[in-house]
């Protein structure tokens, strides 16, 4: 990561205005948890170009992981907009929304992620999001049934394979 960093900054100091450079150096921040920078390097990279839905993803999520859950929701909405239907971004979405305490947004953001992936890791954490928001709204049977195909999920994962 050290010498992929001083390569991207190397970089950045010949061109400054090379699509992708910043977005680079971006992952290799977020890479080791460098929040702050990697959100600098994302928002230089959304300004070389506004339309690119992994970038505008990336930022949500620098923003997410730093607690900035409304920048967050904002930058997630829009990614989606630009590539709608990403399971990662829809579930980054539900969670910055949840934190927002924009429950309508959360909702459908992770009812529309288990309209596209029924298993894996997004689809548990989905139904685990959703068991949250429902019980702090005190729908306890929804929140069972989203806590029991959480669990079903995760035993799907952890259960070993037998040989075919």
């Amino acid at each position: 990561m050290a010498d992929a960093e001083k390569h991207y900054q190397e970089a950045l100091r010949i061109r400054p205005d090379i699509p992708d450079v910043h977005l680079g150096l971006g992952h290799v921040y977020a890479a080791t948890s460098r929040w702050p920078q990697a959100e600098e390097q994302f928002r230089a990279e959304a300004t070389l170009q506004p339309g690119n839905a992994e970038t505008s993803y990336r930022l949500g999520y620098a923003l997410l992981q730093q607690g900035k859950a409304r920048e967050a929701q904002q930058e997630l909405q829009r990614s989606n907009k630009l590539q709608p239907d990403m399971p990662e971004t829809l579930y980054s979405l539900g969670k910055a929304s949840l934190l927002a305490t924009d429950t309508a947004t959360a909702e459908k953001a992770w009812t529309d992620l288990l309209n596209i992936e029924k298993d894996g890791p997004f689809a548990a954490q989905a139904h685990f999001g959703l068991a949250s928001l429902y019980r702090k709204q005190g729908k306890t049977a929804e929140a069972d049934k989203e806590l029991q195909e959480f669990r079903r999920l995760q035993n799907a994962v952890t259960q070993p394979q037998s040989p075919p």
